[in-house]
């Protein structure tokens, strides 16, 4: 099968880069022809390993260059490369004659629509429809604008249930593929005797750190000989170095680590304060590693994810003092924290590529079969 994603490039280390990564490398070992087009990779070294079977097609169209303009310039300037892109993206696809079509982001969900012929276009949601729809002085204009291009698309992915069925009520054809773990071929499971919590994450607002640096406040009163360990890099690395120093905390902030299941390895119990996840792909792939989790019950992706009291705690959103006394309750019960970390291990597998990459093939096969 003839498998294209598109993208804008591979160049950061995220979520959503690794996971395009990790099942392109899955589909191309099954023997799969995979190609990643790409807008704006150019000389962006790849943050991800990527299988040398895996075809990458970039066609340097650079639309962040428009922000060195402003006003007219810019909208002139960005009409220019979307005219450049959509010629560009045809000659490719008349070329290749994909079986499927895959749009990793709505960004240019438009564009695809309008090129695909009979090819089934997948428009993957990394995000959440809320977010879309919600958001902005001019969110009627841009409900209409989104909705109008993703209702010709074939099929859009979700993450979870809940974000499914609020896509439900705008796309006609709306389907569930969780993400998949990316995880070594051997798997270390966490001791739990380590003194230690971690997070990883962006430091964004969206994380609200402004939470965990609370949380942390109150536990490190009580159990000063514990640390936590922050995996992550953003806008808001120099606040929170400041409150950490300010507040003399004992909390250590790494970069992004390209194993980051050694960190996992390394701690007790897995933190995560944000005020939404589509997903949440850290809490999966901490469980496998034996870790529980606390988090928020944000949407979606936490109650997808925990079993609350089972393989870790839901706390309800933006209580501080409940998400605290939760953390503690597992940093001083050696017999709860393995309890839970057991649980977490197990349940934790049913986001590996051989439970989840099989949905995407079923996916594939059958747009292509509708299609002839």
């Amino acid at each position: 099968m003839k498998i294209v994603y598109v993208f804008h490039s591979l160049a950061l280390w995220g979520g959503i880069e690794r996971i395009l990564t990790d099942k392109m490398n899955w589909l191309a070992a099954q023997g799969h022809e995979v190609t990643i087009v790409t807008t704006d990779q150019g000389t962006h070294d790849l943050p991800y390993e990527l299988d040398p079977r895996v075809v990458r097609v970039d066609l340097a169209i650079f639309f962040h260059h428009q922000y060195r303009y402003k006003g007219v310039r810019r909208l002139f300037d960005l009409w220019q490369r979307h005219r450049l892109f959509c010629r560009k993206l045809k000659e490719l696809l008349r070329r290749m004659q994909p079986d499927v079509l895959v749009c990793t982001t709505t960004c240019y969900a438009d564009v695809l629509v309008s090129l695909k012929g009979r090819v089934p276009l997948v428009v993957e949601s990394h995000t959440m429809c809320r977010r879309f729809v919600d958001e902005g002085r001019l969110r009627i204009l841009r409900r209409w604008w989104l909705m109008r291009k993703l209702r010709r698309a074939d099929v859009l992915v979700a993450l979870t249930e809940g974000d499914a069925a609020e896509w439900r009520r705008y796309i006609r054809r709306v389907e569930v593929i969780p993400n998949m773990i990316h995880a070594p071929l051997t798997t270390v499971q966490a001791p739990l005797i380590a003194h230690r919590v971690v997070f990883v994450g962006r430091l964004e607002a969206q994380k609200q750190i402004d939470h965990l640096v609370a949380v942390w406040r109150i536990v490190q009163q009580h159990h000063p000989d514990w640390t936590l360990s922050i995996y992550g890099d953003g806008s808001q690395r120099e606040w929170l170095l400041k409150q950490v120093e300010r507040n003399n905390l004992h909390i250590n902030i790494f970069s992004p680590q390209p194993n980051i299941f050694d960190a996992y390895a390394e701690a007790s119990v897995l933190v995560l304060t944000s005020a939404f996840e589509p997903f949440g792909l850290v809490m999966p792939e901490a469980m496998l590693c034996g870790l529980p989790v606390v988090a928020y019950d944000c949407p979606f992706g936490p109650r997808t994810i925990i079993t609350d009291g089972v393989d870790g705690f839901l706390v309800p959103p933006d209580d501080i003092e409940t998400f605290a006394r939760r953390l503690e309750s597992l940093m001083t019960d050696e017999p709860l924290r393995r309890r839970m970390g057991a649980a977490a291990r197990e349940s934790a597998r049913r986001f590996q590529a051989e439970q989840v990459m099989p949905l995407w093939l079923e996916l594939f096969a059958n747009l292509q079969t509708a299609s002839i």
